[in-house]
């Protein structure tokens, strides 16, 4: 049986203020409510796919946020969008945690469809 990568190195992040300028600027962008997707074919010209996300204090206190950010991690490390050679930054609405009934359930949810958007 294939054993799959599931790794999340750095080589998989955007780390830099560069990176997340690049994404902001003629990016296409798909939007979701209860969040935004911005995507470009990669900077570094990588087959790889690299992610980085967005969760200002406005989504709620540092565990809701660092929830955010574990769930679209594990989705991202799990997806097979790791291979589709585009930089991807992932930008949480602050109505997650207020408006949701579920707010785990509706990020994934969202997360899903955002990404099958991007083929």
């Amino acid at each position: 049986m294939e054993s799959v990568d599931s790794t999340f190195d750095k080589s998989s992040r955007l780390l830099s203020t560069e990176d997340f300028s690049y994404l902001r600027k003629n990016s296409k962008i798909i939007t979701d409510r209860w969040l935004r997707v911005y995507y470009k074919p990669s900077r570094i010209n990588s087959e790889t796919s690299r992610i980085g996300f967005s969760v200002t204090k406005k989504v709620g206190k540092a565990n809701k946020r660092n929830l955010c950010k574990r769930l679209i991690r594990e989705f991202f490390r799990m997806s097979p969008y790791r291979n589709d050679g585009k930089d991807i930054m992932v930008v949480v609405s602050n109505r997650l945690f207020k408006q949701s009934e579920d707010p785990k359930k509706d990020l994934k949810i969202s997360l899903e469809r955002a990404f099958a958007k991007l083929q």
